[in-house]
């Protein structure tokens, strides 16, 4: 089988899952990391933002034998999940946004895997700067609210990168695009309640991004509105407000229910240790573990409201 057919059916494996991927060549792998480096020497990523960031993106090409020659990002869609939280006889409602579930990954991989590994090809993990990748390779486009929206998902869906031996045949790279219809659509800016969409330039204030305050540590700043809270991790102003993702609002499924036990133990901050073993495997399954030191506060305020 040519490279050409090989290239064709491994694109076809994986719109028939309902994804979307991109192939793009593995040298702009320094072009990625240049560019994070200019925003953060411009000033347009704060100290704070740029160490979050290096934190999870690493730029080193992993060795595939022979070598690497390409990047595969994929689009799978992702609905919002509503979980149930029970407390003094209160039951609460909240969601987690799309793209939090990392279960969607490994679906990914279960895709392209097998079928280059048949072929005679390799597959490695890209922890690179996926919404960049994913615009620079023609998969999204930005939103004025820097989130990145895919044809036929909105911004409901998850990204996952894998680097691969395989040729890159057509290489997608292109400049970075923002959709035409946000030209004249201000909805978002409008809507933020921090102020994180800004109309003089066009990269995210991410230090005043809600979902950058609940992900983190520590108390909330004083200027953050309790009121402003949506969701028990990230946030949903800005897609809820979007003319693109009016047809996936309703894509919501039904997460765990916690008892009054469960959320008393985690509005409590309890040690891991001493949550509930049932609730460890809840939180694992929504990928909400490494939030377990955060979540108190989080589901804290929401109780407040």
């Amino acid at each position: 089988m040519s490279l050409e057919q090989i290239t064709k059916t491994l694109y076809g494996r994986i719109e028939k899952q309902g994804y979307k991927g991109k192939i793009v060549s593995v040298e702009h792998v320094t072009e990625l990391q240049e560019e994070i480096e200019e925003k953060h020497h411009r000033g347009l990523l704060s100290e704070e933002i740029y160490r979050e960031v290096l934190t999870w993106v690493d730029f080193k090409i992993p060795e595939i034998s022979p070598e690497a020659k390409s990047i595969i990002v994929i689009a799978v869609p992702q609905p919002q999940v509503r979980l149930t939280f029970n407390w003094n006889g209160n039951s609460l409602h909240c969601l987690i946004p799309p793209s939090y579930n990392h279960a969607t990954d490994g679906q990914a991989r279960k895709i392209l895997e097998p079928y280059l590994k048949s072929k005679g090809y390799r597959l490695a993990e890209a922890k690179l700067p996926l919404k960049l990748l994913s615009v620079h390779s023609g998969l999204a486009e930005y939103g004025r609210n820097n989130i990145s929206y895919v044809e036929g998902m909105g911004s409901f869906y998850r990204l996952a990168a894998f680097y691969s031996d395989l040729p890159c045949l057509e290489d997608n790279w292109r400049e970075l695009a923002t959709m035409q219809r946000c030209e004249k659509c201000t909805a978002c800016l409008k809507t933020c309640p921090t102020g994180a969409i800004s109309s003089d330039r066009f990269l995210l204030r991410a230090e005043r991004c809600l979902t950058f305050h609940n992900e983190g540590q520590g108390e909330f700043p004083q200027w953050l509105d309790p009121s402003w809270h949506n969701c028990i991790v990230g946030c949903l102003y800005c897609q809820k407000i979007c003319p693109v993702d009016k047809d996936f609002l309703n894509l919501i499924e039904e997460g765990p229910i916690f008892s009054h036990e469960e959320t008393a133990s985690i509005l409590q901050g309890k040690p891991i240790k001493k949550i509930p073993k049932e609730t460890i495997t809840k939180l694992e399954e929504l990928s909400l573990f490494e939030y377990v030191d955060i979540l108190g506060r989080n589901l804290s305020v929401l109780f407040q409201k």
